[in-house]
């Protein structure tokens, strides 16, 4: 078991103001990737400087002072993470919320509660499609 080399994990960095859906998500991707938990965009905003983040889960919803639409355009027009994918988590009432996130640049979402097989899916097929082309 020693042989994988830690950091050859992909690296998760979620973000939601609920402490259950963040344990959620580190129940579902724990094992496969490494998952970094962020309930404010502050706290994301530090993971973000300190490692580069394969793909971003993104609450649409955020408490505080910024949305997710708002942190999703501020991640878009940074440098230095603008090509980090981004998956919008949302609830059913939000979805029209959705269509402007995707305008904004998210790859797609997931809407709660979340599935533990979608989740997994969404991501693999997004990081697969980083991995192997999407640039445009």
């Amino acid at each position: 078991m020693t042989e994988r080399i830690k950091n050859s994990k992909q690296t998760i960095v979620a973000i939601d103001d609920s402490p259950e859906i963040l344990t959620l998500i580190n129940e579902i991707l724990g094992e496969t990737y490494e998952v970094r938990l962020a309930k404010t965009v502050k706290a994301a905003n530090t993971i973000l400087n300190e490692k580069k983040a394969d793909i971003i889960l993104l609450d649409l919803k955020l408490e505080g002072d910024i949305s997710g639409l708002d942190f999703l355009g501020y991640l878009k027009s940074k440098d230095h993470l603008k090509d980090i994918p981004v998956l919008m988590i949302s609830s059913n009432s939000q979805l029209m919320n959705v269509s402007k996130a995707t305008k904004l640049g998210a790859k797609g979402y997931i809407v709660k509660p979340i599935n533990a097989v979608i989740l997994r899916d969404k991501i693999y097929s997004i990081l697969i499609e980083t991995r192997y082309g999407g640039h445009h």
